[in-house]
């Protein structure tokens, strides 16, 4: 599991994940790793982030971008918006993860700008069924996916799950419970009701990152084993270009890219 999140602002996108990936032997034994779940598609102002399983077909998930990429330059008619290259993915992932024969769940967050676009978009792509879904045009949003109770428990003032689940265990009806929920969130969320949605671009590549460190050290001094961990990868992407914010994995190029002939 991970965590990725994406802010799309008015002054453009930031998108940022943690990078611990475990792989399991045999029962019992494991290893922890860092691995890039963030990468660029080729030199356009789009990036990919992934949560849940990291690989289809014996491709890992920078492979699985790269092979889109492939793919997207044999169209004649190819497309370089947001929208476009998602479902390029989606298709590419999908298929392979049907010859694989593997059903495991991928979940990838598509942020960018399609060409002459003054605002930012959002897609996602769940795997294996490859259905696309749009999160964010023309409008600011938040959207977090993996590994978010640290997160979503600062940004809403409380663990909603949990104060909705005692709730309901003392019995108060779901329309009572749900007004309960919303009156907590008007006196202590600090999120959605405190936002400036306007804020600089700078400002809000500091606020995903501190969101991400966030849940890290929450899985960090928790019982058990956290599935989230450093370091952090993070893209700013606006209507100039995207550029690297964090990116620990620089020797290795995180530009999925394959060169259109």
């Amino acid at each position: 599991m991970s965590i990725t999140i994406c802010f799309v602002a008015r002054t453009g996108i930031v998108l940022g994940t943690d990078s611990r990936v475990t792989t399991r032997f045999d029962v019992g034994e494991t290893r922890e790793d860092a691995y890039p779940k963030l990468v660029q598609f080729a030199d356009l102002p789009v990036a990919l982030a992934m949560v849940g399983v990291g690989a289809y077909g014996g491709l890992d998930f920078r492979a699985l971008v790269a092979e889109t990429h492939r793919a997207w330059c044999r169209e004649s008619t190819r497309s370089s918006s947001v929208e476009a290259i998602a479902s390029a993915f989606a298709q590419t992932a999908s298929s392979i993860a049907e010859e694989a024969k593997q059903a495991q769940t991928m979940t990838v967050l598509i942020a960018g700008y399609s060409p002459d676009a003054a605002r930012g978009e959002l897609w996602e792509v769940r795997l294996p069924t490859g259905q696309i879904v749009q999160r964010a045009k023309d409008s600011p949003t938040f959207v977090w996916r993996g590994q978010t109770e640290a997160v979503q428990t600062l940004w809403w003032g409380a663990n909603m799950n949990a104060l909705r689940g005692a709730l309901n265990d003392a019995g108060i009806d779901k329309d009572t419970a749900q007004a309960v929920m919303n009156g907590v969130k008007k006196r202590s969320a600090w999120g959605p009701e405190r936002m400036t949605w306007g804020m600089p671009l700078s400002s809000a590549v500091d606020l995903v990152r501190f969101q991400l460190e966030q849940q890290i050290a929450f899985e960090r001094f928790m019982p058990g084993r956290g599935k989230c961990g450093p370091p952090t990868q993070i893209v700013a992407i606006n209507d100039v270009g995207l550029r690297w914010m964090d990116n620990p994995f620089e020797a290795f190029s995180q530009t999925a890219s394959t060169g259109c002939r």
